[in-house]
């Protein structure tokens, strides 16, 4: 939606701190820590002020963070500034709708809290290198009392990742109104 970031420049306008956080399907699945690198490429999809981004970077992985709204990427930006990861953080401004830059291959991690795009779920694949992780955490009509256009229907992204033969479903869940899933590209 090309007034996206307007929108979500508004929302972050108050926010203040950004507090390094693991990923959504991290929280739901401690194990899945083991799994993660603590080295190499990841992309943050739609990162907003970067709280994951944070804390992949305290992991030591160089992130590329992606958000549509300039005050969430200057957010972040300051954040890594103040934890000391400014180095391992590239913040930019991108609107997802016109897809992922080019430069943005054989990552090692590509993580996405909270944004779905349909179109994007290969792309996410397309993008990982061999035994690279995708880590995807979307809003879900299952189990919502409020389910609205950016909630996926039933079973969306165990489709999208199970059937595409370059990956492997290690975990996924849907519940009270949130999908996660965590997949291995082979």
């Amino acid at each position: 939606m090309r007034d996206d970031g307007p929108r979500w420049n508004e929302r972050y306008a108050t926010t203040t701190r950004v507090e390094p956080r693991a990923p959504e399907a991290v929280e739901r699945w401690p194990e899945t820590t083991s799994l993660l690198p603590s080295s190499g490429r990841c992309l943050d999809l739609a990162s907003g002020p970067g709280a994951v981004t944070l804390w992949l970077a305290q992991r030591g992985l160089d992130v590329v963070a992606l958000d549509v709204s300039t005050v969430a990427v200057d957010l972040l930006e300051s954040a890594a500034r103040a934890t000391g990861v400014a180095d391992r953080v590239d913040a930019r401004t991108i609107d997802l709708d016109d897809g992922l830059p080019g430069d943005l291959q054989d990552l090692d991690l590509v993580v996405c809290q909270r944004f779905r795009d349909p179109a994007l779920y290969p792309v996410m694949i397309d993008r990982l290198r061999r035994g690279g992780l995708a880590i995807v955490t979307v809003l879900s009509d299952v189990g919502s009392t409020d389910p609205g256009p950016f909630h996926a229907p039933a079973g969306e992204l165990a489709t999208a990742f199970g059937a595409d033969e370059r990956c492997t479903i290690l975990h996924h869940d849907e519940t009270a109104g949130l999908c996660h899933l965590v997949a291995r590209r082979h």
